[in-house]
């Protein structure tokens, strides 16, 4: 009979902690709030109270009071490049673009204790936005219209800039022309970009480098046996000594059988 006391204890403990855990969850995740200031921390909404009043804000297509659930400038993502909406006024004029009817179903769809967590903050659903704790409390800092059900087989990825940059001697453009192929165009300085570039190559191979916060695009291109590679940021490079201040990335120049020469972008 003990023993059976004994059991039931340790279960009603055990759903206790669970139910527990799971509290701190939805009030927490992440520890988001963790590093927080004391006395700025007693007036955060938690979590869950965020989560409500953003689903409301969502279901009632409430610009206003999604003002106050996002960190400006407000980055939105697609396949078309990124765009930064810098104040509530900006947000209200393109609400109806920023939460397109797909962005708000896979918010609404998903569940407060789904959310997930890695470097870059709370995820929700596929990341179709990401949520970050600041001295305010929890806003969103990133929308990814993407982020949603995929384009049929016939989307075609539209043309876009992806960086341009200054070295000492030339001027760089990368960019993505019809059918998603990635470009690049060179001029030796001091010639005008209006004219025809020194040196052009297409079918350049794409990828990032880094995770979460510190990821940064790569494009690299060949032409014979000369390979260019531009990063188009620096990641967590650019808080490392060395970097200059005004730097946004870098060039790499490998000819076969040399050593690689590097120019820092602006």
């Amino acid at each position: 009979m003990r023993s059976s006391i004994w059991f039931f204890a340790v279960a009603v403990s055990l759903s206790a902690t669970a139910m527990l855990s799971q509290e701190a969850r939805r009030s927490d995740p992440c520890n988001a709030l963790s590093g927080a200031e004391p006395a700025a921390a007693k007036n955060f909404l938690t979590f869950d109270k965020f989560d409500k009043e953003l689903r409301l804000a969502i279901t009632k297509q409430d610009a206003v009071a999604m003002a106050f659930l996002v960190t400006f400038p407000l980055r939105v993502n697609d396949a078309g490049g990124t765009i930064s909406l810098d104040d509530a006024a900006a947000l209200k004029t393109h609400f109806q673009e920023v939460f397109t009817p797909a962005v708000r179903e896979e918010i609404l769809s998903e569940k407060n204790e789904e959310v997930g967590c890695n470097d870059e903050g709370i995820g929700y659903a596929r990341g179709v936005i990401w949520v970050n704790a600041s001295k305010l409390g929890y806003a969103i800092w990133s929308v990814n219209r993407d982020s949603v059900p995929p384009y049929s087989k016939n989307y075609r990825k539209p043309s876009k800039i992806n960086y341009v940059c200054q070295t000492q001697t030339h001027r760089i453009g990368v960019d993505t022309v019809a059918g998603g192929v990635l470009h690049y165009r060179a001029w030796n300085k001091p010639r005008h970009v209006t004219e025809s570039p020194d040196l052009e190559m297409a079918k350049g191979d794409g990828s990032f480098e880094g995770t979460g916060l510190c990821a940064y695009p790569v494009y690299t291109f060949r032409n014979g046996a000369t390979a260019y590679r531009v990063e188009g940021g620096l990641g967590c490079f650019g808080l490392a000594d060395g970097v200059p201040n005004e730097a946004t990335g870098r060039l790499e120049v490998t000819v076969a059988g040399k050593p690689p020469t590097d120019s820092w972008c602006y």
